[in-house]
């Protein structure tokens, strides 16, 4: 038994049925959260919400001014564009934009074209077209893709020779974050991009 539960039980306390158990579990599941806080807390940064976040949510606005724990981060997979048009585009590989799809708290990540570019923002409700941001970017069944910005078809033979030599990247799409115990919201901090340089024999960064 655990050690508040110990103290309330030699008081005036009287456990009945699986109800020690059930106290146990939440209270060496708190101390297990909170040894892990302790030791890898500074790998979930806190993110305030700010009022230019919440200028395209308006469910953010009673967050503003408040600091979140995120509990984890969303990525693409990236691939520069097969269009000649868009070459210097990194452009995603993502088989979903859905987020969440339960009744009433349905969200999903829009991609943005602008300014010879891209970026994303996670919305509220229903998408206007479900079917499409099931699909992401993804057009059949396979590694077969779409780019973002042109509709172009991604082969799977382009996104192979692509890893080969090193070109594969990754972009953050959305943040979840807690709000509070049990509740999470999802949100795009910033559209950070990643990529992965090949290496050579010796290990070393080309």
């Amino acid at each position: 038994m655990n050690p508040e539960s110990r103290k309330e039980q030699l008081g005036t306390k009287t456990w009945r049925c699986a109800q020690g158990l059930a106290e146990d579990v939440r209270y060496y599941g708190q101390w297990m959260r909170d040894q892990a806080e302790k030791r890898i807390g500074n790998l979930y940064p806190k993110i305030e919400v700010t009022a230019a976040l919440a200028q395209e949510r308006k469910d953010l606005k009673p967050l503003v001014g408040r600091k979140l724990t995120v509990i984890a981060w969303l990525w693409a997979r990236t691939v520069k564009s097969p269009n000649p048009a868009f070459r210097s585009v990194d452009v995603p590989l993502a088989s979903n934009f859905m987020l969440s799809t339960k009744p009433g708290k349905e969200a999903w990540i829009e991609p943005i074209i602008e300014e010879g570019d891209y970026r994303f923002t996670v919305r509220m409700g229903k998408p206007r077209d479900a079917e499409a941001a099931k699909a992401g970017t993804k057009l059949a069944r396979g590694a077969n893709f779409g780019c973002v910005m042109s509709g172009t078809p991604i082969a799977g033979d382009y996104i192979k020779a692509e890893g080969k030599g090193g070109r594969i990247g990754a972009r953050l799409m959305a943040s979840s974050l807690r709000e509070s115990a049990g509740a999470c919201i999802s949100l795009l901090r910033r559209s950070t991009k990643w990529r992965r340089e090949k290496q050579d024999q010796s290990g070393s960064r080309s």
